[in-house]
């Protein structure tokens, strides 16, 4: 099973045990998938939306820009430390497995180790 589908499976479990109403669980669900796939817009939801901005900005820098004010601050609190390594070292592993899952297209087709090097995030990690 793909991460994401994976991922989103735990997700509604768990948001299923914590009680949640069920359409924000699928909706949940739903949003964990999508955040995988190119071309997310707010017809695949608000949640959809949201979580694939933020792991643009926290993967690959994509609109770093809107987090500056926050970002030193969240830095510190929470440092990255190593999070790009072993980001990859997740992709590749679940790419050499499951070729038909968003993480082999995305390792091998959408640079993502390229991505990752030029983004803002590794031009800091570089000055500290």
């Amino acid at each position: 099973m793909c991460f994401e589908i994976e991922g989103a499976e735990v997700a509604r479990r768990t948001l299923e045990r914590f009680g949640m109403e069920a359409g924000a669980v699928d909706s949940s669900a739903i949003a964990i998938i999508l955040h995988m796939q190119p071309g997310v817009t707010l017809s695949d939801g608000v949640e959809a939306v949201l979580l694939d901005r933020g792991t643009a900005i926290d993967v690959r820098g994509v609109d770093i820009e809107l987090v500056e004010r926050l970002r030193t601050t969240v830095t510190r609190t929470y440092p990255r430390g190593a999070f790009d390594r072993h980001f990859l070292r997740a992709i590749a592993r679940e790419a050499a497995k499951r070729s038909d899952c968003q993480s082999h297209s995305f390792l091998y087709e959408g640079d993502l180790t390229g991505w990752m090097a030029r983004s803002p995030w590794a031009a800091e990690a570089t000055r500290t």
